[in-house]
């Protein structure tokens, strides 16, 4: 009997020392999803103090391209009331074309500082990326769909149309049949 009591015995501290085992592996278990769980948190946090932070730098960036272009805008709009006194005072038309002129060279230059560019337009291929087609004329000995007259300017910067070109195109002119 008592090696069947010694079985027993051994039986239920191999149980025993099963089940330490089992409660220290859910030990380590719940130490690591805790870990995991605080890593998670952190990094949630982390993530939304990184989409506030770009979100921030976004609104700057945006104020900052507003502003420099309002600074932009103030030097020609200086320019438009030097050159309105300069029409009052002046005594002849080319006082007034002149005044005009430089108001235009003033923004040709902003428009070239920030790299836009005009659509290319009269006799190029129509593009409905670049062109607005707002008539048709039709025409003979001209490929149809070639641009014959800009109406309004286009322009871009790069390949992003910043707004189109209005045109008008050629239409292969229709003979009358004979007979």
């Amino acid at each position: 009997m008592t090696e069947k009591r010694n079985n027993e015995e051994l039986y239920r501290e191999a149980k025993v020392s099963e089940l330490e085992i089992l409660k220290q592996s859910l030990e380590e278990y719940k130490a690591s999803v805790k870990e995991y769980s605080d890593q998670l948190l952190y990094q949630k946090a982390d993530f939304a103090n990184y989409r506030r932070r770009v979100e921030k730098e976004k609104r700057e960036f945006f104020e900052d391209g507003k502003n420099s272009l309002i600074m932009e805008l103030i030097d020609v709009f200086e320019t438009v009331k030097l050159a309105k006194d300069m029409i009052e005072k002046a005594k002849d038309s080319e006082s007034i074309h002149k005044g005009l002129h430089h108001i235009e060279k003033k923004l040709e230059d902003i428009l070239k500082q920030h790299k836009v560019i005009q659509i290319a337009t009269v006799g190029e291929k129509s593009d409905p990326h670049f062109h607005d087609i707002v008539g048709v004329v039709e025409k003979e000995n001209v490929e149809e769909g070639i641009i014959l007259e800009e109406v309004k300017a286009g322009y871009k910067i790069g390949n992003k149309v910043l707004k189109p070109a209005m045109v008008r195109t050629a239409k292969q002119h229709k003979k009358k049949d004979e007979g």
